[in-house]
């Protein structure tokens, strides 16, 4: 313990902050400030979260469709450790232990393989290349969907060059 007034404020201000336990069993998953359900899309925004809490945390992955990807977190190390896969909630405790449970409001996230089995090459889309609403085009798919990264599913469209997270796509539904 330092004596040094500045250094004992500097190490108070740094330390990992004390959030006292706000979760209940009947929370909503997606207003709790202790809960976090992780998603291809905010997977590092809830690595962050739990790293700031001090949690050591690992990607996880596994092989789908021969493909080896990243489909959750590890969170924690050795015997103690949990998975919480994609569309699981993280639900932190009063102490700083974690559970994972399935959530009651499923990300609506498509894996590739998902996106491949349920839209063919030239699906029509609405893009978003940049920000999700903003700036959008009608165009179609031109490629398969793949996970860029072992974490982010993507496609190909026309018109623009590269992949766009499948989170950016809105498929337009053709009337029969």
């Amino acid at each position: 313990m330092t004596t040094n007034p500045l250094l004992s404020h500097l190490a108070e201000m740094t330390a990992n902050p004390f959030i006292p336990e706000l979760h209940t069993d009947d929370c909503d998953d997606t207003s709790c400030v202790r809960c976090r359900t992780p998603t291809p899309s905010n997977l590092y925004e809830v690595d962050t979260w739990l790293d700031n809490a001090g949690v050591f945390t690992k990607q996880y992955r596994e092989q789908v469709d021969g493909e080896l990807v990243i489909t959750g977190l590890r969170i924690g190390h050795g015997e103690h450790r949990i998975v919480a896969k994609f569309g699981n909630t993280i639900v932190r405790h009063y102490g700083g232990s974690h559970t994972v449970r399935p959530t009651g409001h499923p990300t609506g996230e498509l894996t590739s393989a998902q996106w491949n089995a349920k839209y063919p090459v030239g699906t029509r889309v609405k893009a978003y290349p940049n920000l999700y609403g903003e700036d959008g085009f009608t165009t179609w798919t031109t490629s398969k969907a793949w996970t860029l990264g072992g974490h982010t599913p993507v496609a190909l469209v026309e018109g623009y060059s590269g992949g766009i997270a499948l989170t950016h796509l809105d498929v337009i539904e053709v009337a029969a």
